[in-house]
Order: C-alpha cells, then structure tokens, then sequence
C-alpha cells in the first residue's frame, strides 16, 4: 500500500481545521421578531366542495410565506378544533395535530397539506364543518379558516361474494353488485352512491323522480337486466343527475369517473327524460332488443363528458328527441345495426384531453355485425372538431335503410343521390361556447 505523501496530509489537515474554525465561529440566524411582520397565505379560507359522509376529501393545500429577509420561528402550528376535528394535517410529513418550533426560512415557503373526513348526521340537507389552522409566532397568531360542506348519502354497496356473471361475446364479465331496492321510487334528498354495479333484477321497475342525484364509484355501474325496467322522469328546472362520486372542483370535468348505465338485451320500456349524465366511460350501453317495444326511449337530456362513447347501441331500438350529446373520447352516438329514430338533437364533439386524441368521428351508422334496420335523422346537427363527423360503415347501402332531413352535418361524404334530404353539409353551426360545453346556436 503506497503512503500518501506529507505535503498532501498537512494539506487536508488544514483544510478541515479551516471547516471546524469556521463552523464554530459562525453564529445561529438572528430570528424576525418584528411585531408588525405577518406571515402570508396563498388564502385565508381553504373551502372543500361538498364532500358526502363518510369519504375522505381529495387533500387540499396552503402555502405559507415568510417575505422577509430573517427566518421566522413558528412556535406552534395546530388545527384548533384538535382531535375531535373533521379536518386532518400534514406539514412535510408530520400529521400531528400540534406541531412546534418550525423553522421558516427567509424569503421561503411551507406547504401545508390538508384532507376531510365529515361524520354521517342523519340529515337530508347539506350540513357545514369549520375549523381554523393556527400560526402562533412573535407573541401572535394568525388563522386560517377550514370550510367543507358535507352530504348525507344513500349507499348501495355489494355483499362480499356477491358476484354477477354476464357473457359478453366469447368472455364471462364477473362483476361485484347489489341489488336495488325498487319497492319506492328514488327521489331528491340524498344521492345515492353506487359501488361495484347496482342490479335491476327482472320484473322490476327502477323509478327515478325529478331531482334525484346518482353518483358512482370508480368503475361502477348500473345494469338494467333482462325483463326488468329503468324510469328516469327528471324535469325541465329539476333534472336526474348521474355522475361520479367526488364533487371536488378538480374532478367536474374529469372523465372516466365511472362505468357506465348499461341495459341488458331484452329490457323493456326504458324512459329517460330530463337527465343529466356525465363524466363516465359509456353514457348508456344499450344492447339488442328482445321485443317489439322500443329498448329505450330518450328525451330532454345531456350526455356529455364521457370518457369513450355517449351512446352505444347493439342491434337496439332508440327513440330520442331533444338530446345534447358532446364531448366524447371516441364516439358520441355508435349505432350499431338495429333501429333508430332521433329528432332535433345536437351531437358535438370537442372533446379535448391531454392524455387522450379523439380520431373517430362522432355518429357511426354500421350493417357489419347487425342489420341496419332503420335509422333517421330529423333537425340535428353533427359537427365537432374533426374534418368527418359522420362515418358510413355500411357493407351495402342496399340493405341499409337510413336518411339524414334537415341537418347539419360536418363530413366528407358526397352526399348526393344518398338520402340527404334539405341538409347543410359543413356549414358551421357557430355555437356560443363550445370549449366550455355552451352548444347553443
């Protein structure tokens, strides 16, 4: 082993003697004890959105400022209302509801994490929690105040066990469910919250009256079976709302929240009027028909903001009138085979995510897997941002019975001597605000 030489460990010596000098000599930061210095808030109020019993909140944050040029020592940082509070911290990793001598640097930051879990109080109405965050420093405090609105809810949970087995082509879906309770119609007060799918069973009947508010889990659904029936009678200043579970600002116009509305082959009398649906997968899945009614009859309603498709339809029978379908990742309306009738509707799709590029256009009409029977299209608009809006997967136009009268239609196809019938072909309907969902003319 080579000695390392003299010179070079009278070197290194001096250099940490220099390093132990200096650190000794070197003098703690002198505290701001300023009376009239205030640390600073990204806001003086953290509000939470309504938040329904017995979930936890998505976390919520504030920043914390010291202007000035002199650390600052924050004595005590505590939530007030103490273990009995909804409201729960985390101040770089410490969830302790009472912290002390945290040093704030100067001309630096804090973050200050916060999350709320409300209690059930066995109330229809929305009820208020509030607490405070409180900074004490320089023989001072300053608040922060902590608001959340909490809801009451109705859950719909499935047994542990309890599985539903649906064959979906060549594969077997195995899907955690409960059943509905149909004995009464559901009405407005508390929403109900569905987790894994709520099952209407065969030769029940699913009413939902005006005001009633549905929200689901990640990947629930609702599933209309065989023989049985779904009734969503909302109203013109009172609509049904489905949507997902989290009412945080950050999750409105989030898609994919859940699965999907999805009424099974041989359904019967389905109505859906005045409703809101939003923010899942698949708007309503809709499969073959196994009668002569109608699978569904559809009016007055918006679809908007789904992850894939508004409406999917299997060999079904649909009549819908009135209907707003936007904003879709893949296809607003896909028809494919059965038989269709729509009359004034809006379908427009701008749809835009960062994570997502649409590249289908908005309506198919298919004969590929199921015959075309009928479909037509009266007063609608199908329009959005891509240059085909309007997609004819038609082995033979022959066996296709379909006509567009009075619409307006963004595509490329040469509409002449197809049964397009006084239609404005790629004229711009020029709606309000389309960006923020505005889609009127």
């Amino acid at each position: 082993m080579q000695r390392m030489p003299f010179w070079r460990t009278l070197g290194l010596a001096s250099l940490l003697a220099i390093v132990l000098i200096t650190e000794g000599c070197r003098k703690d930061p002198v505290f701001n004890t300023d009376p009239n210095f205030r640390l600073e808030f990204s806001s003086d109020t953290i509000a939470f959105d309504t938040v329904f019993t017995t979930m936890g909140s998505t976390t919520f944050w504030l920043k914390v400022y010291n202007r000035s040029s002199r650390d600052v020592e924050i004595q005590s940082l505590e939530l007030v209302g103490g273990e009995g509070s909804p409201f729960r911290l985390n101040v770089d990793g410490d969830t302790s509801l009472w912290q002390e001598n945290i040093r704030l640097r100067a001309r630096d930051s804090l973050f200050v994490f916060i999350k709320v879990t409300i209690a059930p109080n066995d109330s229809n109405n929305p009820i208020v929690v509030t607490d405070y965050i409180r900074f004490s420093y320089n023989n001072r405090t300053q608040d922060v105040v902590l608001q959340a609105f909490g809801q009451d809810i109705i859950p719909h949970r499935p047994k542990y066990g309890d599985i539903l087995e649906i064959l979906r082509g060549n594969d077997t879906l195995r899907l955690p469910y409960s059943i509905a309770d149909c004995s009464v119609p559901w009405k407005a007060g508390r929403p109900h919250v569905i987790y894994g799918y709520l099952l209407v069973q065969s030769g029940d009947e699913l009413i939902l009256e005006e005001g009633t508010r549905v929200h689901f889990a990640p990947d629930a659904g609702l599933i209309v079976a065989d023989g049985a029936s779904l009734k969503v009678r909302g109203s013109f200043t009172n609509e049904v709302i489905f949507d997902g579970m989290r009412m945080d600002a950050a999750y409105r116009n989030t898609t994919g929240q859940w699965n999907r509305i999805w009424l099974l082959a041989g359904s019967v009398d389905n109505e859906i009027d005045w409703a809101i649906i939003r923010n899942g997968r698949i708007g309503l899945l809709v499969d073959s028909v196994a009668n002569h009614n109608p699978t569904l009859v559809i009016e007055n309603t918006i679809i908007d903001n789904m992850q894939s498709h508004g409406i999917l339809a299997q060999g079904a029978v649909i009549r819908g009138g009135n209907l707003q379908v936007s904003n879709c990742g893949d296809r607003l309306l896909a028809l494919m085979g059965g038989d269709y009738v729509f009359e004034h509707c809006t379908f427009a799709n701008y749809f835009s995510q960062s994570t997502a590029v649409r590249r289908n256009a908005s309506v198919l009409l298919s004969n590929t897997a199921r015959p075309l029977i009928h479909a037509d299209f009266t007063s609608c608009i199908i329009y959005g941002s891509l240059q085909e809006e309007l997609h004819l997967d038609l082995t033979s136009e022959n066996t296709a019975n379909y006509s567009f009268s009075h619409c307006l239609i963004r595509t490329p196809i040469n509409t002449s001597g197809r049964p397009f019938h006084n239609c404005r072909i790629n004229t711009n309907p020029h709606f309000k605000d389309p960006s923020n969902g505005d889609f009127e003319i």
